[in-house]
């Protein structure tokens, strides 16, 4: 008995095109068994489409093919679809019972893990995030020592929708709590795990350690090295696919030399590598004004010229002045008006040029200034998609370290010296954003937990007080009466992001702008 567990890269809502990859896959690589993801006919990210007849009929003659595949071939193929659910395929017919037998081993079907065999096969679809992949090894090794069988997984990855999620794409084959093949799909390529009976290797076990920095929870018990190599290879891939779902040839993103701008500048950098695009259709604008610093001004110099892109920069400060005077405005006065004109001057330059290229215009923003609102409504909240919308600022700034120490020479060292400038949206000369709304650190750890573990501001306080040695009591309260002011009020400004997608397996909760809070 041989099997094998794939992940190809699918076109979402396009049936006979993935089965057509899916045969041309099985006759390159033999095998007795072969187990897709969920969806793997279809794509997992349809939508609506799932329930239109005609795409209905397009997955039926899809499912047809394959059939006829196994008529002809003495094989069994195992996936799911949305109206049939769990199904394998076997000399020319589809079954769509939990269990059936091949080559003399008993199969059971299962995205959870239930039910009995000597083979138990998980076509799964989980939308990503870092480590998911992790996650699920250690469920499969842990049922395959319970249940003493060979248990496989596929999970898809490529070519699945980016509105909502990434989905990350893996296999691996588990026997006994060890793993026996495992594979990570980091490109748009198929991938395999493989296991033969004739030949079984022993295998190995997990290696995951705990992660002791209980500070920064949302590495969970992953080695934070490899959580944030994943982050950031989910920000590439969703860019990477959106830029080929758009057909467009050009990306376009307002460079500061800040940290969120940085970090979405390398995710487009190799995005467009991903793409097999040229380096220089990555439009990048510098657009400084009143409060723009020389650090800041020449790291973004660095970064753009490093990451080979066509660099534009355009002084706005007599345009905000015109812009400011036209309104009333004594273009002295550093109030809100004096900050947001700017911000939005910038966006307004960087759609304009965006529709001289017919570029995809990258955002920027990210988690914890949406659930602060420290952001500008019709400013830095627009774009055509937005790589760092559900990444907290405390996460951005390590990807960054960790790029730094990737990249080396001067991208490196300008990458390591954005991790260490004070951040600043720097609409006001010396502006320092945590003097402001108090330290990140402490606001992502509220954003974590309030967010994902739904708890209240007296737990809240209490859990911070015991995990943070170097802030004291007041520290900690204002923080948290800084985000418990500022979440609920921010809400407009969520509701008019563009799109992104959640690459950390949770969002913010949605709170009604109006709801007493």
């Amino acid at each position: 008995m041989k099997l094998i567990a794939a992940t190809l890269p699918v076109r979402a809502g396009d049936p006979l095109k993935n089965v057509a990859d899916m045969i041309a896959f099985m006759n390159e690589h033999p095998a007795d068994l072969y187990l897709f993801p969920a969806f793997a006919v279809t794509g997992a990210t349809c939508g609506m489409k799932f329930a239109y007849k005609s795409f209905i009929d397009e997955s039926d003659r899809a499912l047809d093919q394959l059939c006829d595949y196994t008529a002809e071939h003495p094989v069994a193929i195992v996936t799911s679809t949305d109206q049939i659910g769990n199904l394998y395929l076997k000399d020319g017919s589809l079954g769509k019972k939990a269990e059936f037998t091949h080559c003399g081993k008993s199969v059971a079907i299962s995205a959870n893990g239930e039910g009995e065999g000597d083979l138990l096969l998980l076509p799964t679809a989980m939308a990503g995030y870092p480590c998911l992949s992790a996650d699920v090894t250690d469920l499969c090794q842990k049922i395959s020592a319970a249940k003493q069988c060979t248990v496989a997984v596929a999970n898809p990855g490529f070519g699945e929708a980016v509105s909502d999620g990434v989905y990350q794409g893996f296999c691996g084959v588990y026997r006994n709590g060890k793993t026996l093949d495992f594979a990570l799909q980091t490109k748009p390529a198929a991938i395999c795990a493989v296991w033969d009976e004739e030949s079984e290797s022993e295998g190995w076990e997990s290696t995951r350690r705990a992660h002791a920095d209980l500070r920064i929870p949302y590495y969970g018990k992953n080695d934070p090295v490899k959580y944030l190599g994943e982050l950031f290879q989910l920000q590439v891939q969703a860019l990477y696919t959106r830029i080929v779902s758009s057909g467009m040839q050009y990306c376009a993103i307002n460079v500061s030399g800040g940290l969120d701008s940085t970090l979405a500048l390398m995710v487009a950098m190799e995005a467009m590598k991903m793409a097999n695009l040229p380096a220089d259709h990555l439009i990048t604008l510098t657009l400084p004004c009143f409060g723009t610093g020389k650090r800041t001004y020449t790291n973004a110099h660095i970064l753009m010229k490093e990451a080979g892109a066509t660099v534009l920069e355009i002084d706005i400060k007599e345009a905000v002045t015109a812009h400011l005077k036209q309104i009333g405005h004594d273009g002295e006065t550093p109030d809100v008006t004096y900050e947001n004109a700017q911000a939005r001057e910038r966006t307004q330059i960087l759609f304009d040029v965006a529709n001289r290229y017919n570029a995809l215009v990258v955002g920027t923003g990210d988690l914890s200034e949406a659930a602060l609102g420290f952001c500008t409504f019709a400013g830095d909240t627009l774009s055509h998609y937005n790589v760092n919308a559900t990444v907290p600022k405390t996460l951005i700034k390590e990807v960054v370290r960790l790029l730094a120490k990737r990249y080396g020479g001067a991208l490196g060292a300008s990458l390591a010296d954005v991790a260490d400038t004070d951040i600043s949206p720097e609409l006001k000369t010396d502006q320092k954003t945590e003097d402001i709304l108090g330290p990140y650190l402490l606001h992502d750890f509220i954003i974590y937990y309030y967010s994902k573990h739904r708890l209240e501001r007296d737990e809240l306080y209490q859990y911070m007080m015991a995990t943070f040695d170097e802030y004291d009591e007041d520290t900690i309260v204002k923080t948290l009466d800084t985000f418990f002011r500022r979440f609920p009020i921010a809400r407009f400004k969520r509701a008019s992001m563009g799109e992104s997608a959640n690459i950390i397996g949770f969002s913010l909760p949605y709170v009604p702008t109006d709801a007493k809070f």
